[in-house]
């Protein structure tokens, strides 16, 4: 008999006498006899048949694993390419409002000298019947051309007679103002019925599912569970219309079908109109929007108009470079935010040199150890940090075009891991092993806050206007600080370990992050809420910075760099080489960034070719 059928029969026998039924009155062997005879049986099987049998069940076993983690990460890759595709979508309806937006704006500061003289009306003969249509009254005023509105608005009035009041009755249009023509949403008027039909059964005061009520405005623009879920003149970012409008799970009404298409568009033009109550404050939130695009418009020609000029160092008598055989980590390698300059922290020394990382200057820097450079958000003032480690801390700051000092600050009783510099704002920021983010004037050195950590601060930035210090530690925490007042505005936490690394967008409403835990995050700083993130690196991930396109780089512990599109979709990622990545920048544009290595050297990778060299752009001292 084949070993593994017996095998088998033994298996079949056991399970028969564990499930066997009381003894009938026919005299069957004993059970200890069946089960001696069996044992004999199983005695007989040599030891390769029980490991042939093994290894069959645990080639099944690993093939059952194998077939699940390939659908896990299937399944991964699909809510990313889903989540990828939401971003683009949500992105291309931003752009299509802002441009129905200026098209809006434009009309309207053309629209007086546009409009022609209504002709009057001719006086009827008195031969003429009377028509059926009543004649104008005296006071009315002849109807003008009706501009463009700004899109989307909220479903037009049906032009069939009146019926009584629907739910969620179309809006009226207002009176007067710079919104005249645009048809008002309001709580009371259109959204109350909605609710009341559709979601009062799941969300009222006694059954607030996901922590919403929405029997009341005050109740639902205060939100649920999970934060607010409106965010008014932003309908793309609220919650409650991505959810009406199957966009975000769960998808709501939950377990019926979606609201009619009319109804979400409504939804989405009260939120537009700033999710207002009534229709004065529906009014005055158009007419600030109206009032912020104009000005947004007048500022974009002005700039169009007037092109900035990039600050580059012109007037530096360079001295010479110091270089050693052994250079040490390059962690000071940051790129002008306005020009295509990269400053370098070298030995006592600040090295600026050009997009090709060809040497413009060398400017001396009497500093222990140079570690970290820093451009402001203008790009015309470069600082440098560092210190003497376990003594003191210190960050001197320069004249990008000049290279003469501007000023200097000790604050620290070790070296400085983390520094930023804003001129316009007269602040300097610094951070290290002492657990605090200082803020000091740059004027006298008089400290304005200091911001508590639970570990080392490795990493600040300063928003591009001033108004915001963002400061990364040791313990995974990245806390946005207000300057004025010192008040802690944010905390944004989802990184595991420590955040190496923190950059603000050039327009100040986003910040990227990189972090031990390998990952890249892009956070909205005003919400506090995490907008991407990507696994970018095997190991601990030490550098981010975005580049003067919006793409996003990153370098780390596995000698790669990365680079992702603005919504965080993966682009390109560089051959690995042979050192830990420390430091990040952008050439001219995206299509080349630098990475700085633990000894000392430049690797330029262009993305878009996948290729990557060793640059060597600092020749010895003559």
């Amino acid at each position: 008999m084949n070993r593994t059928i017996t095998l088998a029969m033994a298996s079949l026998l056991c399970a028969a006498l564990a499930a066997q039924e009381p003894a009938k009155p026919a005299e069957p062997p004993p059970p200890e006899a069946q089960l001696k005879a069996l044992l004999d049986q199983l005695q007989k099987v040599d030891g390769s048949t029980w490991a042939a049998r093994m290894r069959q069940l645990e080639e099944q076993a690993k093939g059952h694993e194998t077939q699940a983690a390939e659908r896990r990460a299937a399944a991964v890759k699909l809510q990313q390419e889903a989540a990828a595709a939401e971003n683009a979508a949500k992105q291309v309806r931003t752009e299509i409002a802002r441009l129905q937006e200026l098209q809006s704006l434009l009309q309207k500061l053309a629209g007086t000298d546009a409009k022609e003289p209504a002709k009057p009306a001719e006086k009827p003969k008195a031969s003429d019947k009377p028509k059926a249509e009543p004649k104008p009254k005296a006071e009315e005023k002849p109807k003008q051309p009706e501009p463009a509105k700004a899109a989307p608005t909220a479903t037009p009035p049906a032009p069939a007679a009146p019926a009584p009041a629907p739910k969620g009755a179309e809006p009226k249009a207002a009176a007067t103002g710079p919104v005249a023509q645009v048809e008002l949403v309001t709580w009371k008027q259109h959204i109350e019925p909605i609710m009341e039909e559709h979601c009062a059964s799941c969300h009222e005061p006694d059954n607030k599912k996901g922590g919403i009520d929405v029997t009341t405005f005050a109740a639902i623009r205060q939100g649920g569970g999970s934060g607010k879920s409106i965010v008014p003149g932003e309908p793309d970012q609220s919650r409650l219309y991505l959810m009406v409008a199957h966009q975000e799970r769960p998808f709501m009404p939950k377990d019926e079908d979606a609201l009619p298409p009319q109804l979400v568009q409504r939804i989405r033009t009260w939120i537009e109109q700033g999710a207002s109550e009534n229709e004065a404050a529906a009014r005055t939130f158009l007419e600030k929007k109206d009032a912020a695009a104009r000005a947004a418009a007048a500022e974009a020609a002005a700039a169009a108009a007037t092109p900035a000029v990039a600050p580059m160092p012109t007037g530096i008598r360079s001295a010479g470079l110091a270089w050693q055989q052994r250079m040490p980590a390059l962690r000071g390698l940051v790129r002008s935010p306005t020009a295509p300059l990269l400053a370098i922290a070298g030995l006592q020394q600040l090295v600026l040199v050009d997009a090709d990382a060809h040497l413009l200057a060398a400017v001396p820097c009497d500093m222990p150890r140079c570690d970290l450079t820093a451009f402001s958000p203008d790009g015309t003032v470069v600082a440098v940090a560092g210190g003497q480690p376990g003594r003191k801390g210190e960050v001197r700051w320069y004249d990008v075009v000049s290279g003469s000092q501007l000023g200097m600050l000790q604050a620290e009783r070790d070296a400085l891991l983390a520094a930023a510099v804003h001129p316009g704002a007269a602040i300097v920021a610094l951070g290290g092993a002492g657990k605090q983010c200082r803020v000091h004037r740059t004027t006298d050195g008089s400290e304005l806050f200091t911001g508590k950590h639970d570990d080392f601060v490795l990493s600040i930035d300063v928003s591009p206007d001033g108004t915001l210090v963002a400061a990364a530690d040791r313990s995974g925490a990245v806390l946005v600080w207000e300057v004025k007042g010192g008040r802690l505005g944010q905390t944004l936490a989802g990184h595991k370990g420590a955040v190496h690394a923190i950059s603000f967008h050039r327009s100040g409403k986003q910040l990227a992050s990189a972090g031990a835990d390998g990952t890249v995050r892009v956070w909205d700083v005003a919400e506090g809420k995490e907008r991407w993130r990507q696994q970018a690196h095997t190991g601990e991930a030490f550098a981010v910075a975005f580049g003067p396109g919006d793409t996003v780089a990153s370098c780390g512990a596995d000698g790669r760099i990365r680079t992702f599109d603005r919504a965080g979709k993966p682009l390109s990622t560089s051959p690995a080489v042979d050192e830990w990545l420390y430091s990040i920048a952008f050439g001219a544009s995206d299509d080349v960034v630098h990475a700085g290595d633990w000894r000392g050297r430049i690797h330029r990778f262009e993305p878009k070719a996948k290729k990557l060299q060793l640059v060597t752009p600092l020749p010895a001292a003559q």
